[in-house]
Formats: structure tokens, sequence, C-alpha cells
């Protein structure tokens, strides 16, 4: 009888509590407990991973002022290795490198020589303004990049590894916000950057494949040479900045010994009611591989290069405020869809989609043993999570979940700026104004007495689509939603739910409650246009449009009530969802309603 063996070589995954904008390595071992570690061993994981800011971890000749953060960091991080190494765990940094400073950093006094190219980010908070990347060109930026590499996998000498992002994200080198070659853009700041006149002379005369697969190549050297075992991922997120899918310039320059690493779903695209919508993002809703994933698979196999695969287990930026999607068929056949492909392993969630779970334990089951077919690994994982009888029923709510996820109405705007992560207790004001978007990432707005402070940014997130088009596709996902909360409820009535059923019941009715309420947010604004202008009915609709409202704000709320899991941000690190933002907006319809029936 053939025996179960280890489909994939790096199965890395991430604790929802580390702060990734925090103390990420010296909370490490609090936000890590043994617990944690134990449970995703014991589920088929094998890395972990957290963020480091290469410039504060070490020391580095080359700018003396560097490794203002080593005499904390450097034990915290060996002591996390330790810990990890005791439930057969790797830990795995994330690089985003040289990372650059704001313009007026007081670093620039003395370092003007090593300046590079602006860009400007519009980002809420203290990251808001103008940066100067360190310019890779410059032999400072290449000593820094080699000789902390080393001078960190020394003093760490039990390191997994690392993974890069060397486009977008943090700006860094000259060309990490400069998008030529692409010719649209899904967000009006990628646009600006394209349009930005390009100041570095030193990097003007190199091609932006050339600094990019430089960068790597340090950085890989310097890791080798102080730890040959160590693993050195290259992820082309937002690669299309530096040149043209799938990047065959860039992928031929880097060593060999690099592991390349794609997102499985970005580059593909998807047909919902007869419209084509581009996958750009993490997603559930389209399963993969994409056709870019495919062809960066191929030039990474003609240079014998490994590929990995970046992937989300458990949510993903279509729905983040819950502790996962429950759509464990669809996250099957994606790692089935790997293992057939020929992946090497995969980083299993960014700062979000992290938490042991239901998705978590399938994409274990589907990472250790090759024998197993997507359906087998989720029916295992039903029995194990719920018993053999009530599983029957899980199971055929998740076929349902898992079929209307794939109706999302897939936009990076509707991804990123919509409110569907706390659309439940989102207020709804008649007097609402105008307001710029708010990016789903980062902690909400609020108003002095704590509450949120929000308005009409519909036209932020509902383009590329008409608001009648997303409320279409939304309505026929809920409709196949709610036959598998129907399959849930059947089996409660059957078989006595325990608390494990109850709650992923609540979660099913919880999701279908956002759902509902984004629906009525496009519907509401467009309704606010008919009834500030006193036209006939409007104000009908508006009392029985907010009636509804407050009926889901209020079954919500219960919900929320006794699952104190449910409505928290891993990335925005806060909960969106609260017992306060429920009474706030409650009382509030409450008054509107009343105001309407006068």
């Amino acid at each position: 009888m053939e025996k179960k063996k280890d489909v994939f070589g790096i199965r890395m995954i991430r604790s929802p509590w580390s702060d990734f904008y925090g103390r990420e390595i010296e909370d490490s071992l609090k936000t890590h407990p043994d617990s944690y570690l134990e449970e995703i061993e014991a589920q088929g994981y094998n890395a972990i991973w957290l963020h480091c800011i290469l410039r504060d971890i070490v020391a580095s000749k080359a700018f003396p002022g560097f490794g203002k953060k080593e005499k904390e960091q450097i034990p915290a991080l060996n002591k996390m290795v330790e810990k990890a190494a005791e439930y057969g765990l790797k830990v795995f940094l994330y690089f985003c490198e040289p990372r650059g400073f704001k313009e007026n950093d007081a670093f620039w006094k003395n370092n003007a020589d090593v300046k590079g190219q602006p860009a400007d980010f519009h980002i809420k908070g203290g990251k808001t303004g103008r940066y100067l990347a360190l310019c890779s060109s410059t032999q400072r930026v290449k000593d820094f990049l080699y000789q902390s590499s080393y001078n960190l996998f020394k003093k760490v000498p039990g390191l997994g590894g690392i993974f890069m992002i060397t486009a977008s994200e943090f700006h860094t080198h000259c060309y990490s916000h400069l998008p030529i070659p692409q010719k649209k853009f899904n967000e009006p700041q990628m646009e600006e950057w394209a349009k930005a006149k390009f100041t570095c002379g030193r990097c003007a005369e190199r091609k932006p494949y050339e600094v990019v697969s430089e960068i790597i190549t340090l950085v890989n050297k310097g890791v080798k040479d102080a730890n040959p075992k160590a693993d050195v991922i290259a992820w082309n997120w937002s690669w299309y900045f530096i040149e043209q899918e799938p990047q065959k310039k860039l992928i031929s320059l880097l060593p060999q010994d690099v592991i390349l690493m794609a997102t499985f779903e970005r580059g593909g695209w998807k047909h919902v009611l007869n419209k084509r919508l581009a996958v750009d993002e993490y997603s559930f809703a389209y399963t993969g591989p994409s056709p870019t994933f495919r062809d960066v698979y191929n030039e990474a196999k003609k240079r014998k290069m490994r590929m990995m695969a970046k992937i989300q287990i458990g949510t993903t930026h279509e729905l983040v405020t819950v502790p996962y999607i429950p759509v464990p068929y669809i996250l099957a056949e994606k790692l089935h869809r790997m293992k057939k492909t020929g992946v090497y392993g995969y980083l299993g969630c960014w700062i979000m989609g992290g938490n042991v779970s239901l998705m978590s334990r399938v994409a274990g089951k589907m990472s250790v043993n090759g024998l197993l077919s997507p359906s087998q690994a989720v029916r295992e994982a039903a029995v194990e999570e719920f018993g053999e009888e009530a599983s029957l029923y899980v199971t055929k709510a998740w076929k349902r979940f898992s079929s209307a996820w794939k109706t999302y109405p897939f936009s990076i705007p509707f991804l990123y700026y919509s409110p569907i992560n706390f659309a439940t207790v989102y207020p709804f004001d008649l007097s609402a104004r105008s307001v710029p978007g708010i990016p789903s990432w980062l902690a909400l707005p609020k108003d002095k007495q704590g509450h949120l402070a929000v308005g009409n940014n519909l036209k932020t997130w509902i383009k590329p689509f008409t608001a009648g088009f997303v409320i279409k596709v939304l309505k026929k996902l809920l409709s196949e939603w709610e036959k598998g909360i129907e399959a849930l409820e059947e089996g409660a009535k059957k078989h006595r739910p325990d608390a494990r059923y109850r709650k992923e019941t609540d979660m099913a009715v919880h999701i279908s409650l956002l759902i509902r309420s984004t629906i009525n947010i496009i519907e509401f604004y467009s309704l606010l246009k008919k009834y500030a202008k006193n036209a006939p009915d409007a104000k009908k609709s508006m009392k029985k449009l907010l009636e509804n409202e407050l009926s889901i704000a209020e079954k919500d709320r219960d919900i929320i009530g006794r699952n104190n899991d449910f409505g928290y941000h891993s990335e925005a690190h806060e909960y969106f969802i609260t017992a306060k933002g429920f009474d706030y907006k409650i009382s509030l319809l409450k008054k509107q309603i009343k105001k309407l029936n006068s």
C-alpha cells in the first residue's frame, strides 16, 4: 500500500495575533504561544513568518546609524527560532528592502549621497507623505544589503530563510513605485506614480529588472554565505511595475538557488453575469492557477528553479473580519491544482488569514497526504470538527457556500474600499456627505465620540461596475449562500447541535448579514439622492430600507455578542464590528425612522 508523504516542501502560516506594524519580533513569543505552534504543526505546517526591517535589526558598516533595535530584536528572534524548532517549525522573515525614509527624515542629513527616486503616499496616519528610495545603484546601499543580510543570519543561525517583495508595498529602490509597463490602473495613486518624472540619474542608466535582480542577488548571497541551508524566496508581487508579465528578463537574472514565488490567482479572470472580471489579488472567488502564474512557473522551470505559490488559507480581502470564509471545497481544489502543477511549497497567508481553523485543517491535510482528493480532505475535516452525523449537513452547506462565493463581484476598489467588512455596523445617516475612500486594511475613521465616521464614498468602491450590477451579483451570491444556511438549519433540527455547530451556523448567518447590509448601503446612497429632492415615494422607500437595516443590525448584534472572534481585522489590528458600533447604528436608525414617520 502506498504511504502518504508530504506534498509541499514549505508550508508557511502566520499567527493572527502577531502585529505586523508593531513589535512583531520583540513580542513574537507572546503572539505565538505553545498552543498555536503545537496546533499548526499537528495540522501539517512547517514554518511561520515575521516582518523584519533590516536597518533596525542589525548594525551595518555602510550606515553606522542602523541597528538601533538589534539588542532587543536579535535575542527575541533567537528565542522564537528555538521555540519554533521544538515543534519542527522554521521561522522565515519578510524582507522589503532597502527600506526608504521620508523626505524630511534626519537620515538624509548625513546620507544625501544615497538619495533615490521620490514617491508620494496618500495614506491615513503617520505614513502619509513623500518618501525617498535608498538608491541601490550606490555602493553603500549594495554593501548594506549584503552585509546586513549576512550579519542577521550569522546572529540568528537557526533562521529558515526569508521571502522578499521588491515592488509596490513599502518604498524601497528607485523603481519600486514606478509602474511604467502598466497601461491601466486600479487606483489613482498608481496613475500618479506612473506620471512622475524619474529623477534618479544613476538608475536611469539601468533597466528596472536589472535593479531588482541585483537586490535579490545581493541579499541571497548575504544569507547563503552566512547559512547555506537557508532559503531565499523572491515573490513576484507587483513585478508588472518592473517588467511586463511574465518578467522573463528579471527571472533570467536571478540566482538559480532562489525560490521563485507567485500569487496563485493574480492575473486571472472570471465571468459573472456575462461580465469578465479581472482577478488582481488573492481570491476564493477564483480558484487558479491564473495564466500569469502558469507563465511564471514555466519561466522558473526553464531555469530549474523551485516555485512556490502565494495563497490565502483562511480569509482574503474579499472578506477579512471573520475567522475564516467557509469555502473549503475551493481551498482543497486550489491545493490539488497546486500539486498537479508541480508547486514546491506555499506561503499560506498575508497579515490576515492565518487563524487555526477548519480551513487551515483542510489545507494541512492536502499538504501532507498526496493520496487525498479534495472532497476526501473536506470530508475528513468535517468529521473531525463536527462528528459523523453532523458532518453530512455541514459539507452540504459548504458546497453551497463554495458555489456561492464564485459569484463575488471581484474588483480591486471593491476589495480595498467597500464596507463589506463592517457593513452591519455601518451608520446609515440621512445627512451623510461625500468622503474619501476608506482603506479596508487600516483602522476605521472615528469621530470625537468614538463612533464610525463614514459617509458617501460609493463612487470609490463601486467602480468599475455600476451600482445595479453589484447589487444583482450580491443578491445572486446571497441566494446560493442562504441555501447553505438552510442545510445547517436542517441539521440542527435533526441532530441536537453542539457549540461548534452553532458557531458555524452563526458565522454563515453573520456573513449573509454583511452581504445584505452591503446591498442596503448601495441602495441607500442611490435612494438618498431621490430623498433629498423629495422625489415621489422616496420617503416611503427610505423608511422601508432603514427598517430592514435595523432588523439586520439587531440580529447581527446578538450573533457578535456570543462570538467574540467575529468582526476582528487582523491587518488593521482592531475590531471593526463592536457592541458600541451596533448601539450607535441602532440608535441612529431608530431616530431616522421616527423622523420619516413624522
